[in-house]
């Protein structure tokens, strides 16, 4: 079973900055745990929402900054608990893939029904000087 210090660093949820927190009821009771960037960040927000303190203090007791602090209230107020986890960092697709590319991806496919995403990668360089890696043009292929 992994350990939970694994855990949170596959989730991406493991608190780079634990060593910062100097926040009490992270020091007094063994259930909060300052790895657990998610568990932090909440008690931030609930600390200042029950004027426990000022921004300032309490974001730097948690060992965050005030800029952090109101990313995480906001995030919190759209999202709830989940919106705390972080996200997904890099690119969300691919970036060279707009419509121009797929149109013409999906037009060669048609007049062309056995070419393969390589096949497909050297055309597309060739006529539009577009280079794309032949997985990106069989993901796309695969999804439409």
């Amino acid at each position: 079973m992994p350990t939970k210090d694994a855990t949170l660093k596959e989730t991406g949820c493991f608190n780079n900055n634990h060593n910062n927190v100097t926040a009490n009821i992270f020091i007094s009771n063994p259930f909060f745990d300052k790895r657990d960037v998610v568990q932090v960040k909440y008690e931030m927000v609930r600390a200042v929402s029950n004027g426990e303190g000022n921004i300032t203090e309490i974001a730097s007791a948690y060992g965050f900054s005030r800029k952090s602090y109101y990313q995480a209230s906001k995030a919190f107020e759209l999202g709830g608990l989940y919106a705390l986890a972080p996200q997904k960092k890099g690119p969300k697709r691919p970036s060279k893939l707009n419509s121009e590319v797929t149109e013409f991806i999906n037009a060669f496919t048609e007049g062309h029904k056995n070419a393969n995403s390589i096949e497909i990668a050297d055309a597309l360089e060739a006529e539009k000087g577009v280079r794309l890696h032949p997985r990106t043009i069989y993901r796309h292929l695969k999804k439409n």
